[in-house]
């Protein structure tokens, strides 16, 4: 077996449950999408299901089918290098298992009067079976981020609305102290490109921006001319279900916007328009603009140390933080934390801020003392913008929990024994 059978494979009991072969096979093509297999997959796994009764996915029975290649490359429409290759990947990709008894042909034997299979050699399907559970949660997951997709790119159209409403209305009674063509066009060119996004990632930011530009255009409307009828702070209302807090998204727009105009320098930001990354976001507070960690020794190490839920993620004997960052998406996930809310985490802590936040929520939950991840992230993040956070405290008190010999001082002396090798 190669090393990425292995890996697809790992969690496979063998165990032959009953399953019925059409709801397997659909619950596979649903979850390919989100499962980034190759586009062909879906095609050529129906081709050898074709092969597959509906009797041989009864409990205990053998689900192996032994076409030809002559068959297959004929239905696929391939040469048989095209085909072998196409195998390969399949196995690779943990979705079939060849089964050869040493004769190098492909054969079977059924029960002359159950027709069970009792002998064969070919290719075993059961693992797309025993993999269903995967790939209904994952195709579920999926369609949730479809959705929240659609709720904000109509979001970012209702923003994009509203500005071009007041705009036209500076323009036609020539009001005066604002850009009103100047800013008719960012809000097209905000929101055109959010028209074929489907990552709700990529769209957080432009919400974020046109929001924030709907509020100037309005405060120089205010300022131009009161009262002013066309202003609405809300163009949809309030998300249904979304919890409203005293700081609200308003402070993270406007923070947004102030530096969403040029190119991140570093790699820790999220994208903005489609294309461009917007440089982790800082409030304009003098409070806010303080250390995130407040002195807290920190590395890919230590937050690994600290927070067990992204070891499992993370193979990499020498992590760095795009293995952590990419650790923190995985559990984020698992803890039903949107992916509004945690872009909006990027977006003002940075990537790596939103990584070491996630994982504090991450042990705090899996120790019982975090209920509500999402709501828990969010509060932090207004902390944040407030200059109230304070991280470092909450890192030594994980510190503690991981069994850290000694406390480290709090202005980022190195602590000692096995938590301070971590930080050599």
């Amino acid at each position: 077996m190669t090393k990425a059978e292995l890996q697809a494979t790992a969690g496979l009991s063998g165990i032959l449950e009953e399953l019925d072969r059409g709801r397997v096979l659909s619950a596979f093509k649903a979850a390919v999408p989100a499962m980034g297999f190759p586009r062909w997959v879906p095609g050529t796994v129906d081709t050898f299901f074709r092969y597959s009764r509906k009797a041989d996915w009864q409990a205990g029975w053998a689900r192996v089918v032994w076409p030809s290649n002559e068959e297959l490359c004929r239905h696929l429409d391939l040469s048989l290098s095209g085909l072998k290759k196409r195998i390969r990947k399949l196995i690779d990709l943990g979705l079939i298992r060849a089964i050869d008894l040493g004769t190098g042909k492909r054969w079977g034997r059924r029960c002359p009067r159950t027709q069970q299979i009792l002998q064969a050699c070919g290719f075993d399907l059961s693992p797309v079976g025993e993999r269903m559970p995967e790939f209904l949660a994952a195709s579920a997951e999926y369609e949730a981020l479809l959705q929240e997709a659609k709720a904000l790119r109509a979001q970012c159209s209702a923003w994009a609305r509203r500005v071009l409403s007041m705009t036209d209305h500076g323009i036609e009674h020539g009001l005066e102290g604002g850009d009103w063509l100047d800013w008719a066009a960012e809000a097209k060119a905000l929101a055109q490109p959010a028209k074929g996004v489907s990552d709700p990632l990529r769209l957080v930011p432009i919400e974020a921006r046109l929001k924030a530009l709907h509020y100037r255009v309005a405060d120089a409307i205010q300022v131009a001319v009161e009262p002013v009828e066309c202003v609405d702070r809300e163009p949809q209302g309030p998300h249904e279900g979304t919890p409203t807090t005293t700081t609200t998204e308003t402070v993270i727009a406007k923070a947004i916007a102030q530096e969403g105009s040029r190119p991140a320098q570093e790699g820790g930001g999220v994208g903005g328009e489609v294309g461009t990354l917007i440089q982790p976001v800082v409030a304009a507070t003098s409070a806010a603009k303080d250390d995130l960690l407040r002195g807290f020794p920190m590395n890919p190490e230590v937050l690994l140390h600290l927070v067990p839920a992204y070891r499992d993620w993370v193979s990499s004997s020498r992590p760095d933080w795009s293995d952590v960052e990419r650790a923190s998406q995985m559990v984020r996930q698992h803890l039903q934390i949107s992916a509004h809310t945690y872009g909006q985490a990027r977006l003002v802590l940075g990537g790596r801020g939103a990584a070491i936040v996630v994982g504090t929520i991450a042990t705090k939950h899996a120790a019982k003392m975090v209920h509500n991840p999402t709501g828990y992230l969010r509060k932090m993040v207004e902390q944040h913008l407030k200059g109230e956070l304070r991280l470092d405290k909450t890192l030594h008190g994980l510190a503690d929990m991981a069994g850290r010999p000694g406390k480290a001082t709090r202005c980022g002396a190195v602590p000692q024994g096995s938590f301070g090798r971590l930080l050599g």
